[in-house]
């Protein structure tokens, strides 16, 4: 039978990108949801084999505003509770460690833009990060940061973020950076956040430029975990 994953896409611009080709080139089937737009989440984890929950520019403690993130989160401990895989891309992240009894905060400062994670060495015994490269450059793009839920294992770590990758149990993952950011989807983001970004001290036009280089050299390593983690579901 054919696997079906769910994406959960948190806001307009923050698609699978790179994750959904490497998913389609598997004959994996994946369907979105986009509950920023009203559409409602599966009342349990039924139905799907996996589920992955994308990025925004609000934050879990903007529930009020924002109160379909309290969905994500019911779907998220539905996932867990049924041992299905769950994969969070930088909000995503925060709405698993949060749904799993961690607390997003703001961070120290912003990151935006292409920084070195560094693994710790807990991940070189990690199903989707051994024998990976210990520093790596994704982009990221996050104001917020979290503290880990409870039995969690920290696989990696930044300058500015401690937390940047977590594992729960053996099959529930948080990527505080991009790793399924391509280039389709970070072009179209970077104008209309131009002020925003300006007012982080990120140059748009450098970060463009950066983003023109590093996600190709990037893209063999976000392959290689994305592929390892859909053997999480066989």
């Amino acid at each position: 039978m054919n696997r079906r994953v769910l994406f959960v896409q948190n806001a307009p611009s923050d698609g699978p990108g790179l994750f959904e080709r490497v998913l389609r080139e598997h004959g994996v089937a994946l369907q979105i949801a986009h509950p920023w737009r009203g559409e409602a989440l599966p009342e349990d984890a039924a139905g799907f084999d996996a589920f992955v929950f994308g990025g925004g520019d609000m934050s879990v403690y903007e529930a009020d505003q924002f109160p379909y993130l309290r969905d994500d989160m019911r779907l998220i401990r539905a996932a867990v509770a049924d041992q299905k895989p769950v994969l969070g891309f930088c909000l995503g992240a925060q709405l698993l460690a949060e749904a799993l009894g961690g607390k997003v905060v703001p961070n120290s400062r912003g990151e935006s833009g292409f920084f070195d994670i560094t693994l710790t060495p807990a991940a070189s015994e990690d199903p989707l990060w051994a024998n990976c490269p210990r520093v790596f450059r994704p982009i990221s793009w996050h104001g917020d940061t979290f503290t880990l839920p409870p039995g969690a294992q920290l696989l990696a770590s930044s300058a500015i973020t401690p937390h940047q990758l977590f594992r729960v149990a053996d099959r529930h993952y948080g990527f505080q950076f991009h790793l399924e950011f391509d280039l389709p989807t970070v072009e179209p983001m970077i104008e209309p956040d131009e002020d925003a970004l300006s007012a982080l001290g990120v140059n748009p036009r450098e970060l463009l430029a950066a983003a023109r280089s590093e996600l190709p050299a990037i893209e063999p390593l976000a392959r290689t975990v994305f592929r390892r983690w859909l053997s999480l579901s066989d």
